[in-house]
């Protein structure tokens, strides 16, 4: 005979997969209620229907300070996935999940300590539901509620460390077991620690007890953090993007010039030294896509010194067999020669930039014909209407430039629609930084590939190519 809890359990299971049924019924059907309803209003209405579970649930693990229950992270975990493309409507709630489910983290880890095997079993369910709202809501939604005192920086190291070194057994659940969720928001969690106002060797409590350390040395602390990011470079699963989050902005750091050469140094190792084995295929991936969100968070006079080396490693790696059979990293190495190409140019906005303007022509003229009247503003407008007049100045184009160009033109011919698509954003962010003259030619270049003569064996992949290049510089300038 069926136990109390078994029925219980039950019958919230039936009342969810009803609630599931009507939403999706009720969101493909014509009823009158509905009728003036869009299909986000009808979704809101249920997810708040959905959220009084949710939220008993989360009150429940709340005041119990852990899961006691697995299948309450189950029955939220299937609420929040139906919000995929509606993520919007659990936006509101985020902090009212997050912070107390963060805080439990940081308390467990704190009285249990890093050291305890138990502090890894408590934080994997909590982990499960914040990482789903991560796939829900996007990272940048989710951290903003993470705590981010100083002292959480070596906690989150140790406690990342523990889950690093620990292997669970494998299972062939459908059900995660909460492992991956784990090193994903701690990593997260990371990534905002590094961005402490400090120098992090003045946070570090390890220098303290060593006495050798020169001022040219890392600190103990970043050297972890350096070791684990590099082995998740090498995974299959989202701690790669999200180790090259946190390289990214760990490395840009004005107090870390060492560690950013001596990391470039290991890319190039990397780049340089490609074999077929299946781990360094992920590595691969994992420091490009590294580098390419460096390029995006560093400093431009940073860049300096380390574009040529990059721009070598990037251009040969694409003329390789292995770029040739793998889309994904095309794709990544497209987006990092676009960053290497507006780290060589400065940030401006060119003068043939359109503008929006939300004011009708005869007030403009009005407003300009009243300033010029009464003599208060005459001087600027004879400058305005003169400066509009000169032509640009002059800019220095760098050498390789050229050849980034040449780059991104050919990735508008790509077989793969993500390469086509991160080529298109890259030329027309790239032409946006350039004079006139410079964008017409690389427009005209982008033209020439519609003409009857340009050879290519889809013609239809050059024209989605080239369609979504006059989109993007369209977007861009």
């Amino acid at each position: 005979m069926a136990t109390k809890e078994e029925v219980v359990e039950v019958e919230e299971e039936k009342a969810l997969t009803k609630t599931t049924t009507t939403m999706e019924m009720l969101i493909g059907s014509n009823d009158e209620d509905d009728e003036h309803d869009s299909c986000e209003l009808v979704l809101k209405r249920y997810f708040l229907q959905e959220w009084k579970l949710v939220k008993s649930l989360l009150d429940d693990i709340i005041a119990n300070g852990r899961v006691v229950d697995p299948s309450a992270v189950n029955k939220i975990r299937s609420i929040l996935d139906k919000y995929q493309q509606e993520g919007q409507l659990i936006e509101p709630y985020l902090e009212i999940i997050i912070s107390p489910l963060m805080f439990i983290v940081r308390s467990k880890t704190v009285e249990l300590g890093v050291t305890s095997d138990e502090i890894v079993e408590v934080i994997k369910p909590l982990c499960i539901i914040i990482y789903t709202l991560v796939t829900v809501c996007g990272y940048k939604a989710v951290t903003k509620f993470f705590p981010h005192q100083v002292s959480d920086l070596e906690l989150a190291v140790s406690l990342l460390e523990k889950c690093h070194h620990t292997t669970g057994a494998t299972s062939l659940r459908q059900e995660s077991t909460g492992e991956m969720e784990a090193k994903c928001v701690i990593l997260l969690w990371l990534s905002i620690l590094v961005l402490v106002p400090f120098d992090i060797s003045s946070v570090d409590t390890s220098i303290a007890n060593t006495d050798n350390l020169s001022g040219l040395e890392p600190a103990p602390l970043v050297l972890r953090i350096l070791s684990f990011s590099k082995d998740y470079l090498s995974s299959a699963g989202p701690m790669r993007g999200i180790a090259g989050l946190l390289l990214s902005r760990l490395l840009t750091r004005p107090d870390m010039p060492n560690v950013f050469t001596s990391f470039i140094e290991w890319t190039h190792e990397v780049l340089s030294s490609v074999t077929d084995d299946v781990t360094d295929r992920f590595r691969l991936l994992g420091v490009v896509e590294a580098l390419a969100a460096i390029f995006k968070a560093a400093n431009r006079k940073g860049l300096v010194d380390v574009v040529p080396i990059v721009w070598s490693d990037t251009s040969a790696l694409m003329k390789s067999s292995t770029a040739t059979r793998s889309s994904l990293l095309r794709k990544l190495l497209v987006k990092l020669t676009q960053r290497i190409g507006l780290s060589c140019l400065p940030q401006r906005s060119p003068s043939w930039r359109y503008m929006v303007s939300n004011t009708s022509l005869g007030k403009q003229a009005s407003v300009k014909n009243d300033q010029c009247n009464q003599g208060l503003d005459a001087n600027l407008c004879n400058l305005e209407s003169s400066a509009s007049c000169l032509p640009e100045e002059d800019m220095d184009v760098p050498e390789i430039l050229e050849d980034i160009i040449e780059l991104l033109l050919s990735g508008l011919r790509d077989t793969d629609t993500v390469v086509r698509w991160s080529a298109a954003k890259g030329i027309g962010r790239t032409t946006a930084r350039l004079t006139s003259a410079l964008a017409d030619e690389i427009l005209s270049s982008v033209l020439e590939l519609f003409s009857p003569g340009e050879v290519c064996y889809s013609t239809s992949f050059l024209f989605n190519g080239s369609k979504s290049c006059h989109i993007a510089t369209g977007t861009h300038g």
